[in-house]
């Protein structure tokens, strides 16, 4: 049974895209984005015998040691001659499996910033080399390294106010834990990079950072205060304070600057909310992970956060997921009519999705007011491990008449079920589901 439900929409506090009451979108008929096809282009063969330092090497630093090194967060290490030669047909595997390097937006919609995937002539690189079982070759031959990535400058660093062991919330071996920070800039400032150093590289598998403002801070302090742990256990995050979203980290992506000219206001007197995933397969151990801000004075382009996700879904058990479901898909269009003036335009450039472990694909997108379809983000294969924000090559204008549509997609049977239990019925909830589609914008 696949359940298709459409709403109306209504004020919900927090986000932005909804804050006017009275707006009844029309119903959308699923599914209108389709099966997402992806293009494949084949790489070229080398016509010359490979090595490790001279041709694989330089592939493997670029696109896969960020992660597979040792104390990193990847099974085994890739950053050598004997681990590439000992693990090469399972990293070529993974890639060409699609799973490696983790990149889980589908390249059917709209282009986005620092793309992690292997080019098809690299692929065949690492397939040629190790067909020819893994020749190391002349380390003189090896290139020069790739540059180190990271913010152009680090004008703050924060931590977590003190050190947390994990141990497993959500299923055998994951911890979700939300941290508050004192923000210290007494003025108002914005946030125009931003980086991630985690304590424990083995441990922590994503993050996600929200600059709470004073006058809604208190709300998480009565939290943090209750847990005798530092912070608090929070499976969902913050999606009631999406408007609040900084920036979030995943492990093997490199800090970059925001786009240029685009910065995230943060007022004096705001907290911090880090809101970190840990895994805990090579065991617990005490994390301090620290955020390391690029801030200006003043940006030529503000941008704010702002959600879109029907209301009605955070009442009751209206977003309802039946146990042993594998196809149950819920959306939401919400008409940017009410909210937009006549002639008044905004720009999108950031995106991103939010669903739980039953999550199986989803997709944000705009309805033109002529009734073009546009689809910003698709994730064909949802992994909760790996979900992160993604800032669009080109941005793009919303007008009046158009319309965000945000669609996802649930598989709740029971193959599917993260603890290995019996299926339950689901609704929306930190330890149960959600599904919210997540934009930085500016006007």
């Amino acid at each position: 049974m696949t359940r298709r439900p459409t709403g109306p929409g209504h004020r919900a506090a927090a986000l932005i895209l909804l804050a006017l009451a009275g707006c009844f979108p029309a119903p959308v008929q699923l599914p209108i984005f389709g099966d997402c096809e992806e293009e494949e282009t084949p790489g070229e063969a080398p016509a010359f015998a490979p090595t490790y330092h001279r041709d694989v090497r330089p592939i493997l630093e670029r696109e896969c040691v960020s992660c597979h090194q040792d104390g990193g967060i990847a099974p085994f290490s890739l950053d050598g001659y004997d681990e590439a030669a000992m693990w090469g047909a399972v990293a070529l595997g993974a890639i060409e499996a699609g799973h490696m390097p983790p990149w889980p937006p589908s390249s059917c919609c709209l282009e986005l910033r620092h793309e992690r995937r292997v080019a098809p002539d690299d692929v065949e690189m690492l397939r040629a080399w190790v067909d020819a079982m893994t020749p190391e070759g002349d380390p003189a031959d090896a290139p020069p390294p790739p540059p180190p990535g990271g913010l152009s400058r680090v004008d703050l660093e924060v931590e977590m106010p003190a050190p947390y062991t994990p141990s497993p919330s959500v299923g055998p071996s994951d911890d979700l834990r939300c941290f508050l920070i004192d923000w210290p800039i007494d003025h108002t400032t914005y946030v125009t990079g931003i980086d991630v150093v985690p304590g424990q590289r083995e441990l922590l598998h994503h993050a996600v950072i929200y600059a709470i403002p004073e006058a809604r801070a208190a709300f998480y302090e009565l939290l943090d205060d209750a847990d005798s742990e530092p912070g608090w256990s929070c499976p969902g995050g913050a999606p009631q304070d999406a408007d609040a979203y900084v920036g979030g980290w995943v492990p093997g992506a490199a800090a970059h600057d925001y786009p240029s000219g685009l910065g995230r206001e943060v007022k004096p007197g705001s907290k911090l909310l880090l809101s970190a995933h840990y895994e805990l397969s090579a065991g617990p151990a005490p994390d301090q992970s620290a955020i390391r801000f690029k801030l200006d004075d003043s940006v030529a382009t503000p941008v704010e956060g702002a959600a879109v996700v029907n209301p009605s879904w955070l009442v009751g058990e209206s977003m309802l997921i039946p146990a042993g479901e594998a196809d149950v898909a819920y959306s939401y269009a919400y008409d940017l009519s009410a909210w937009l003036k006549l002639g008044k335009t905004v720009t999108v450039h950031d995106v991103a999705l939010h669903m739980h472990e039953w999550g199986s694909s989803a997709t944000l997108g705009v309805i033109r007011g002529d009734g073009e379809i546009e689809c910003l983000l698709h994730i064909d294969d949802w992994d909760f491990a790996w979900q992160g924000e993604y800032f669009l090559k080109e941005p793009v204008e919303l007008r009046y008449g158009d319309r965000l549509y945000v669609e996802c997609i649930f598989d709740n049977s029971a193959g599917n079920q993260p603890d290995g239990g019996e299926p339950q019925d689901l609704w929306w909830g930190d330890d149960k589901e959600m599904c919210i589609g997540s934009v930085l914008i500016s006007s």
